[in-house]
């Protein structure tokens, strides 16, 4: 069975911070910077991660929107859905 894109955002947030960040507060809503405390490396790092779990590019301008997990996802399953 394959993972659904939140189940992929989800592992790589918990590839780059280790053990510090709790499977429950893995939520949609939660914000990568102020409740997960991913700093701008941590968030580059995610973000070069995503690109090659999901064969996609993001740019900086729609990096800066991605501020929450759910965020990150919808934007991810946009990009796949374009790819085709």
């Amino acid at each position: 069975m394959s993972m659904t894109t939140m189940e992929k955002v989800c592992e790589i947030i918990l590839k780059l911070k280790k053990k510090s960040i709790s499977r429950a507060a893995l939520k949609p809503e939660a914000l990568l910077v102020d409740d997960l405390m991913l700093d701008s490396l941590d968030f580059a790092e995610m973000l070069v991660m995503a690109e090659d779990v999901f064969s996609i590019e993001v740019s900086l301008d729609d990096a800066a929107n991605l501020t929450t997990i759910g965020a990150a996802v919808e934007y991810f399953d946009k990009r796949i859905a374009k790819r085709g």
